[in-house]
């Protein structure tokens, strides 16, 4: 039997999903199809080159990880020695301050391009965040400024 009565389709029930019907009488498959696609070749400088770079990133988070947990038993190493509220409370808040932006940047990606928009959104929500506390701060030491 040759190679094009193989390729005869016998009837609609026997094409498998592996097989592309192209017309009425013949069929090609999968294969055929993946094998002549104009797929790029692979390329084995960019692919060590990738994983170069993964490889730093992965370092990196788990860099910024460590110094995250880090600054946590500082804040928690401070607040355990008895050190006095003045001065533990504004150290926390810009401990605390540095792991958000290092969690934004390492860990939410947004060092990479094409988190413009999303950063922008952040942004405003901060804004909007230190507003609504110091408004709140303001109305509660003052009383009630607004009569």
């Amino acid at each position: 039997m040759s190679n094009y009565d193989n390729k005869r389709v016998i009837n609609e029930q026997q094409v498998t999903e592996h097989v592309k019907v192209r017309d009425v009488d013949t069929v090609e498959s999968h294969q055929d199809t993946v094998s002549h696609s104009h797929a790029p070749a692979f390329n084995r400088t960019r692919f060590e080159y990738e994983k170069r770079v993964r490889t730093e990133e992965m370092r990196m988070q788990v860099t910024t990880f460590a110094v995250m947990i880090f600054l946590t038993f500082i804040a928690f190493a401070m607040v355990a020695g008895g050190l006095h509220r003045d001065f533990v409370i504004p150290v926390i808040s810009l401990l605390a301050l540095i792991q958000v932006i290092l969690q934004f940047f390492y860990f939410m990606h947004m060092k990479h391009k094409g988190h413009d928009i999303a950063k922008i959104f952040m942004l405003f929500g901060f804004f909007l965040a230190l507003t609504f506390v110091v408004t709140a701060l303001y109305l509660v030491w003052l009383g009630s400024p607004l009569k």
